[in-house]
């Protein structure tokens, strides 16, 4: 379908917004993902917002003409839109109207592969058409009798709601068993620990294709060129340089003006940052707005109560940069790892990067274990192995655990010996 994409904004817009121009890029870019056809950008500056239409008078007008020129058969603003708004805007364009929460919305829908993923995405359907209800004329004044009831019944809004209401408790009721299975998950990794890192960052940044080149694209997890190419989180062991495994997790990139009705929906799967050891902040080095989108994740992730987890900040899409080190956004304050996900350039830095961080939790220790009885093998899966020597009374075994698993481990071995 033929796309008119509107970026209105306030001519005294405050500084360290996104322009105006690269969010309606984005926006194209969002409209093509959703297997539209953007034909023509539209941007509009206005002393403030009009309560009826967004825009004011004229630039309807204009707007009008332009999608009779392009036979443009929808139009989507990348400003949220009040249900009214929307309403008079459809009515007097006679064509589809969304806003670009609508359109993320329905690209997380389309894109959703998992059984939980799509459960999210439709609760995050759901909730915004629940907030966005409203009268359209006569229509909604409707009467449903019921027999034996009193009066003509209900009228057609409230039966909506209602219907919503209960769609939206049975998503969250199926969400929540989801919820405490992945709870049970859970508790027995963590009766096995190993390290946890989380990759964040914004859509597009290459977190996929790291995950991917980290794991030696043994699992050829999807990546491509597009905003959110991937939704579902993927988790993959990694085996670092010095030895031992650690949990990389792939989560869902973010956006600037990401809905509030999506972070909601997909809460529960986010909220697995929170029991990472050490997140991996992924920029795109590329991007004119790394800077602007640094802060957009920083945001999301205050939102979900994300604090006090060490952060290594890697600015990938190296090679699209002639001087990374004198790039236009990557300051010193953040300690870059500069990377190319794609070549495989700086990862080996990044990795011990990453082993450094994790040895501010997971400290040095040291076992002699008898062979025999699987204790050598769970400190392999479930520590940072550093060196291994056998002897006649078993294998010395130094390597990097968290107290409490070394705890568990000395535990057993003092049970094993008795």
């Amino acid at each position: 379908m033929k796309t008119i994409l509107v970026g209105a904004e306030l001519k005294h817009r405050r500084h360290g917004t996104v322009s105006d121009e690269t969010s309606l890029d984005e926006l194209w870019r969002l409209a093509e993902t959703a297997n539209l056809e953007p034909v023509l950008k539209l941007r509009v500056k206005l002393h403030e917002w009009n309560p009826a239409t967004l825009i004011g008078s004229g630039k309807l007008q204009e707007l009008k003409g332009l999608i009779a020129e392009h036979g443009a058969g929808a139009v989507i603003f990348d400003e949220e839109l009040s249900p009214a708004q929307a309403r008079n805007l459809e009515r007097e364009l006679r064509v589809t109207i969304a806003d670009r929460a609508r359109l993320i919305i329905e690209i997380f829908a389309l894109r959703a592969r998992t059984r939980e993923g799509k459960l999210q995405a439709q609760l995050a359907r759901f909730s915004y058409a629940l907030g966005r209800i409203a009268g359209k004329g006569g229509s909604m004044d409707q009467q449903r009798g019921m027999i034996g009831g009193r009066g003509s019944g209900e009228k057609k809004i409230e039966y909506e709601r209602r219907a919503l209401r209960v769609k939206i408790t049975e998503l969250q009721e199926e969400i929540d068993s989801i919820r405490r299975e992945r709870d049970t998950q859970r508790s027995r990794r963590d009766s096995v620990p190993m390290p946890q890192i989380s990759i964040v960052g914004y859509t597009n940044a290459g977190k996929s294709t790291l995950l991917n080149r980290l794991t030696g694209d043994r699992h050829a997890i999807y990546a491509d060129d597009k905003l959110f190419a991937t939704l579902d989180p993927s988790t993959k062991r990694v085996r670092l340089p010095e030895g031992g495994t650690v949990l990389f997790t792939d989560t869902v990139g973010f956006i600037q003006k990401l809905p509030h009705d999506l972070i909601a929906a997909f809460r529960a799967t986010l909220e697995e940052i929170k029991y990472s050891d050490l997140i991996l902040h992924v920029h795109d080095l590329s991007s004119p707005d790394a800077k602007l989108q640094h802060e957009a994740v920083k945001a999301t992730l205050d939102e979900l109560g994300v604090h006090d987890i060490p952060v290594i900040n890697v600015f990938n899409k190296a090679d699209a940069v002639k001087d990374p080190s004198f790039s236009a956004w990557a300051p010193e304050r953040l300690r870059p790892v500069f990377i190319s996900a794609l070549s495989g350039e700086g990862v080996d830095k990044l990795l011990a990067s990453c082993a450094r961080a994790l040895s501010k939790r997971w400290c040095d220790y040291e076992l002699t274990v008898p062979q025999g009885g699987g204790l050598i093998k769970e400190i392999y899966d479930s520590c940072l192995v550093k060196n291994a020597s056998y002897g006649p009374e078993g294998a010395t075994i130094k390597f990097r655990a968290t107290p409490e698993n070394y705890a568990r481990l000395k535990k057993r071995l003092n049970a094993a010996a008795d």
